[in-house]
């Protein structure tokens, strides 16, 4: 990337322009926005939210009108359809949860700083959701880019811009104080040509469909959500998750776990996942399953970073409903399922807790030959284990070991690993044994912590 300082009269001189210019956008944009034609969508205040939306049904196949003002880096030569846009909106299909329009660089035309849509859509009789997203800003200037997230939580805590300069092209608070001047216009609004207003009838979006069992929307970053529920009977039951992956791995996901076996039974991956729409890490999995008679626990977690609370690229297409949503496809099933508390477990042994540098242990007996259920968190880097757990008999023979083979992810940082299964001991003593090295234990993280940090060790329950 090309970087070079911009001297300090240029840079007082765009200063000044850029000032000039947002006035007169301001001074003329209801004239610009506000058409004679009836509005039955307006998206607009983008400085304290980063997603607007609104839903619309149409009774009837009709025109609507689309006028969008957004932003994207400017391009030297034409802006291509897969340039990305930093400030643009787009409509979603509220039943199959499709995307029918959305501004990109190839439909709208560059109008000074801004990309405009001015579109005349025909649209079956449906239900649908208008969305207008704005996640950060940048400018660019012949092979050089800046670009910048922008975090409203940070601006609305009232957290100190960073210090301004002009050293290697445009400092992060040029790029904040650009975004103020240009965020007041941005915005869309769908107005209706042919037909009344009244016609067209409005929701908040998104639209939930009927028969869902459980949602468990992913608000925030750094979160952990379970919710446990009871199968009566054979069931079909769809999925709708949405969540980051990268890489070779899944940051934000969801899985479902058979609350008495401990096995999973369903969860978001890579490979079964496809792209979202927006950011590339953005992935959504859509499926039904066949689940037995049984009790089941669904979860979802998210990462430090990317979720509803501060997207640091752009949104998926479908924000509203970023996490883990459960529904009952038949009508006649959603008798045969319904939500519980999750199941009570007495512990019989633990060690949790633990810091860097210790080799804690732990004895336990069984008067009969029993199934324990074993759930611990430990670090693990590539294919072994640098924190370790494990079972020893009597005569300190290994009767369970934690291996990296059999475990999951455990929120955080990629090596935190959890195992949570099931396994049967004979009666007898037991020594129950977790050994952390030097670095990214309980309280001591050098990296992100797991899900569930007040468990990190390991501990031994009964299985009723």
């Amino acid at each position: 990337m090309l970087t070079f300082q911009i001297p300090k009269a240029a840079a007082l001189i765009r200063i000044a322009y850029r000032a000039v210019l947002s006035t007169l956008l301001t001074a003329l944009m209801p004239a610009a926005l506000h058409s004679a034609e009836p509005r039955i969508v307006a998206l607009h205040g983008l400085e304290s939210a980063e997603v607007r939306q609104q839903g619309f049904t149409l009774p009837r196949p009709m025109t609507i009108h689309i006028y969008a003002r957004g932003g994207g880096i400017r391009q030297i030569m034409r802006t291509p359809r897969e340039s990305p846009l930093y400030a643009y909106g787009w409509i979603l299909n509220a039943a199959t949860r499709e995307v029918v329009w959305q501004m990109d660089g190839a439909n709208t035309k560059r109008d000074w700083d801004y990309r405009v849509a001015d579109k005349y859509l025909d649209l079956p009789t449906g239900s649908y959701e208008a969305y207008f997203a704005n996640h950060g800003f940048g400018q660019g200037l012949l092979f050089a880019r800046w670009t910048r997230n922008i975090d409203r939580r940070s601006l609305q805590a009232g957290s100190p811009e960073p210090p301004h300069g002009f050293v290697f092209g445009v400092s992060d608070a040029d790029l904040l104080r650009h975004w103020r001047e240009q965020v007041g216009n941005y915005g869309m609004e769908i107005n209706l040509p042919g037909g009344q207003p009244s016609e067209v009838s409005t929701f908040e979006a998104p639209l939930h469909w009927k028969n869902i069992l459980l949602s468990l929307p992913a608000s925030n970053d750094s979160g952990h959500w379970t919710q446990a529920f009871h199968v009566r009977r054979p069931i079909s039951l769809h999925i709708y998750a949405e969540g980051e992956g990268s890489g070779r791995s899944m940051q934000d996901y969801g899985w479902i776990t058979d609350a008495r076996s401990r096995a999973r039974v369903w969860e978001m991956s890579l490979d079964k996942s496809q792209y979202a729409g927006g950011a590339q890490k953005n992935r959504r999995q859509v499926e039904t399953i066949q689940l037995p008679a049984g009790d089941y626990e669904a979860s979802f977690i998210t990462d430090d970073s990317h979720s509803p609370a501060d997207w640091n690229a752009a949104p998926p297409c479908d924000p509203g409903l970023y996490g883990l949503t459960l529904s009952v496809p038949s009508d006649g099933e959603l008798p045969a399922v319904s939500l519980i508390q999750p199941l009570a477990w007495t512990a019989l042994s633990e060690l949790v807790r633990v810091g860097n540098g210790q080799d804690r242990r732990a004895t336990f007996s069984l008067a009969t030959g029993q199934r324990i259920r074993v759930y611990s968190i430990a670090e693990g880097t590539s294919h072994d284990m640098t924190d370790e757990a494990w079972i020893e008999d009597a005569i300190g023979k290994h009767v369970w070991t934690m291996e990296h083979s059999r475990t999951h992810h455990a929120g955080g940082a990629t090596k935190n690993r959890l195992l949570d299964e099931l396994i049967t001991l004979a009666p007898g003593t037991y020594t129950l044994r977790f050994k952390t090295d030097d670095s990214h234990a309980y309280g001591h993280w050098n990296d992100d912590p797991p899900f569930d940090p007040e468990h990190y060790g390991v501990t031994v329950y009964a299985v009723k």
